[in-house]
């Protein structure tokens, strides 16, 4: 086994271990079980990261592989709910993050022989801008979906006046939940924005149009446009709540849809099936 392929192994083995105590130490009332959880999941994004120090998003000549990406994003919703757990000093948004970043690491391994060829010209700057801010406001939706989710199950708890013992004491307050969300749509909103930005921006050179009928941009104009909708109500008119929760949800349905289905499965510049 290779240095790459033992800390591939590694950061699988954590993310699940780390998952499954973080989630299993917060229904069990566990804070042992809880921090081994974070410790897990802490050494899983340090192996990760060192297996992309050495290389594993350019394994392919040809060009970055569909699996790569997935791992990319698995780190990306890693980072989010790391910075959310510093930030809100909650373990909650990490191990709201833990379980998506999971699947999508271990979607990658069917895909690590599918390249994503990239034309030349959007070699570095490609990288930098488009796919890394866009992967960053993914993880924030996640984030905010995550709280999102929560925030609607207890609330409803709340409202049918059962009583709550075990698990939902320990649950972060409603007022945590939408700071979690409110949070994902501050940074995420801009970040998206910019990503989407200068992926047009390169666009008009590579394949000749700024805008076209291609699926993948309209499907992320319109996942933009809701997520416009949300940042401009949660400035503007201060929306809180159950509202933006639900949008959060959609929102993220949407771009794991954008991410995953239309690029394996429909005809688009973005398409690894057109290789």
């Amino acid at each position: 086994m290779t240095s790459l392929e033992f800390f591939t192994v590694l950061t699988l083995v954590l993310y699940t271990a780390g998952t499954f105590l973080g989630i299993g130490g917060m229904v069990r009332r566990s804070k042992a079980s809880q921090n081994a959880g974070t410790a897990c999941m802490m050494l899983g994004f340090a192996a990760q990261t060192a297996s992309m120090a050495m290389g594993s998003h350019g394994l392919l000549p040809a060009g970055l592989s569909f699996g790569a990406y997935l791992q990319l994003m698995a780190w990306f919703l890693v980072l989010g709910g790391m910075a959310g757990w510093l930030k809100l000093r909650s373990v909650s948004p990490l191990f709201f993050t833990s379980p998506l970043a999971l699947i999508f690491f271990c979607m990658a391994a069917p895909f690590q022989e599918q390249a994503v060829r990239l034309p030349q010209q959007l070699a570095a700057p490609f990288y930098a801008l488009h796919i890394g801010a866009l992967f960053i406001a993914i993880g924030l939706m996640a984030l905010g979906c995550g709280a999102g989710l929560l925030f609607m199950l207890l609330e409803r708890t709340i409202k049918s006046k059962a009583r709550m013992k075990g698990f939902w004491q320990d649950l972060p307050a409603l007022s945590l939940l939408d700071k979690i969300n409110t949070l994902a749509v501050y940074a995420g909103f801009p970040l998206y924005t910019l990503g989407i930005v200068a992926g047009y921006l390169w666009a008009k050179p590579v394949f000749g149009v700024t805008l076209s009928a291609d699926p993948k941009e309209l499907f992320t104009l319109a996942t933009w446009g809701l997520f416009a909708t949300i940042f401009h109500n949660r400035l503007i008119y201060g929306w809180k709540g159950r509202k933006p929760a639900l949008f959060m949800i959609i929102l993220f349905a949407l771009s794991v849809f954008s991410l995953v289905v239309i690029n394996l499965f429909f005809t688009s510049h973005h398409s690894i099936m057109r290789q």
